[in-house]
């Protein structure tokens, strides 16, 4: 559930906010709810946020003498688990804040996991780039094996750099309890390969399947 709906009396933090790094002119806009911006400024938060994903946003998007911007696109609570399933926000689970990066001709979705930690500022963690539904930790494990897979590949096709992932979609709805499947990209030297993934809950455990898939 979007937290505009689920929370209507949270105040929520308009951000137009611009900060310069080593590379080239960040901005960040778009709102944030304030209840997450514990221990700090929304607008600190918010900085915090394109941070967390500012070294894979480049590498999706190198700098091109464009702006980059970062624009917040909402905060939505799951279970930890489970991003199929919204939680209560008074609840244990983990905020998913959804950032579109813009600039140098493409339009990128990311995502970052947010774990409030009381009055401290929250714990940021960069999640897998598009749509997937994993869970923190599945998300976690899948990343693994598919950038084992695409750096295997790339290393036998004379590639050195380091794979990283660009996109992740879900073709079909999942339907609870049952396996369900989802499509990863991950790019090395300039050649984006696809991955299926597949994801079997078993019990209290979750076994993750991964083949190439073109």
């Amino acid at each position: 559930m979007r937290l505009a709906a689920a929370v209507v009396a949270v105040a929520v933090a308009l951000i137009a906010t611009a900060f310069a790094d080593d590379e080239e002119d960040v901005r960040v806009r778009g709102d944030i709810p304030h209840m997450l911006a514990q221990g700090e400024t929304s607008i600190q938060l918010a900085q915090r946020i394109a941070q967390t994903i500012g070294v894979l946003d480049r590498r999706i998007a190198p700098p091109c003498g464009m702006q980059r911007v970062f624009e917040l696109a909402g905060a939505e609570h799951f279970d930890v688990d489970d991003l199929t399933k919204p939680v209560d926000p008074n609840r244990p689970g983990v905020w998913r804040i959804a950032v579109y990066g813009k600039g140098c001709w493409t339009t990128r979705l990311l995502n970052v996991f947010l774990f409030p930690r009381g009055a401290s500022p929250a714990a940021l963690r960069a999640g897998v780039p598009g749509r997937s539904i994993a869970g923190v930790k599945h998300q976690q494990s899948a990343t693994v094996l598919v950038l084992r897979q695409a750096n295997g590949i790339a290393s036998r096709l004379h590639c050195s750099s380091p794979s990283f992932l660009t996109d992740s979609q879900v073709p079909f709805a999942r339907v609870p309890g049952k396996a369900w499947n989802e499509r990863w990209s991950a790019q090395a030297c300039g050649i984006t390969r696809a991955f299926d993934v597949t994801f079997t809950p078993q019990g209290s455990q979750m076994r993750i399947a991964v083949v190439l898939a073109d």
